[in-house]
């Protein structure tokens, strides 16, 4: 007994002796101890392995703070374009609703020259003294709602590819006038607006079907899809308007347009089966509305090519009968 006695205080002696030497443990005399040493270490700096670690985590939440505030300045900014264009359809709406009201037929005789929807005198712009002699051609887009675009590649593309044409949104319906009213009569005028922009391309040639427009003549009007109230007749200044309606989104799908007068406007409705916010990006479309633009373009080059060789023949002819009038009698 007395030797395994011995045995055991060997073993438990060699036992203390390695847990007091080894690296990762720690002793305390006394409970108090234990406290002040965990406080203390608590308090201590930050190692350089926690600091590194600090800097991406605080990178990231100021890299979303900034996502977040322009996702904010994003949806603020969208929703005063779908206000502005609530206010839009509503007016178009309203101007519809009493013409029905007003006449038992919606829809007007053919023949008839009043336009669906004309703005007031005052709200038409008047035409600039300095006349711009070359081709109006605008194209004009529709609602914009940041990555909801309707139309963010198809028509500002299309605006690159056409010599001299010029891009606007649909709420600049007096700019495009204002536009239109400066170019001198002879020169062509060419209007193509997708969604929200077709029916502010309508609303515009109804405008110049006017006295105070001049019953300016639209060569070629393309819509596309166009969103809107009063836009389906169109007016007869227009010579021609290629309407691609989609078959596709039910609930932009504005139906085909008619002529107010046959005799003097070609419509022409064009069934697609891409969607809304697509039409205006296809290939297909892209090629059509090239087509019909070149052929104004052509038409309006040889036209003026006649009226050049015309007032180059009269040059030469009137001097000869000058000459005849002012020989001395003998």
């Amino acid at each position: 007994m007395v030797e395994i006695y011995h045995l055991q205080k060997i073993i438990f002696k060699s036992y203390n002796i390695r847990m007091e030497t080894a690296s990762t443990v720690k002793h305390y005399k006394t409970k108090d101890d234990y406290l002040q040493k965990r406080v203390a270490k608590s308090v201590l700096p930050v190692s350089e392995e926690a600091t590194q670690l600090k800097v991406p985590l605080e990178a990231e939440k100021v890299d979303i703070s900034n996502k977040a505030k322009d996702l904010k300045k994003s949806l603020k900014e969208d929703g005063k374009e779908i206000k502005q264009a609530s206010k839009h359809l509503l007016k178009d709406a309203g101007i519809s609703l009493a013409k029905a009201l007003v006449s038992p037929i919606p829809l007007p005789s053919l023949g008839s020259t009043s336009p669906a929807k004309v703005a007031k005198p005052s709200e038409i712009k008047e035409k600039s003294d300095i006349p711009v002699n070359k081709p109006g051609i605008f194209l004009i887009s529709g609602l914009e709602l940041g990555a909801f675009s309707s139309d963010d590649h198809g028509l500002p593309e299309l605006t690159e590819a056409i010599t001299g044409a010029e891009h606007f949104s649909w709420k600049d319906e007096d700019k495009v006038m204002e536009a239109i009213l400066k170019r001198t009569k002879d020169q062509p005028i060419i209007l193509i607006g997708h969604s929200l922009g077709g029916d502010a391309a309508v609303n515009i040639t109804n405008n110049l079907n006017t006295l105070k427009g001049g019953f300016r003549k639209v060569n070629l009007l393309v819509t596309l899809d166009s969103v809107g109230f009063g836009n389906d007749i169109i007016p007869q200044n227009v010579g021609k308007n290629l309407n691609f309606i989609s078959d596709d989104d039910y609930f932009f799908n504005d139906g085909p347009n008619i002529a107010r007068d046959s005799k003097r406007t070609n419509v022409e409705n064009i069934l697609r089966n891409e969607n809304h916010t697509s039409i205006d990006d296809s290939a297909d479309v892209h090629f059509e509305i090239m087509e019909n633009v070149n052929s104004v373009m052509n038409e309006f080059k040889k036209n003026k090519k006649f009226q050049q060789l015309s007032a180059l023949y009269d040059s030469f002819s009137k001097p000869e009968k000058n000459s005849e009038a002012i020989e001395p009698k003998v």
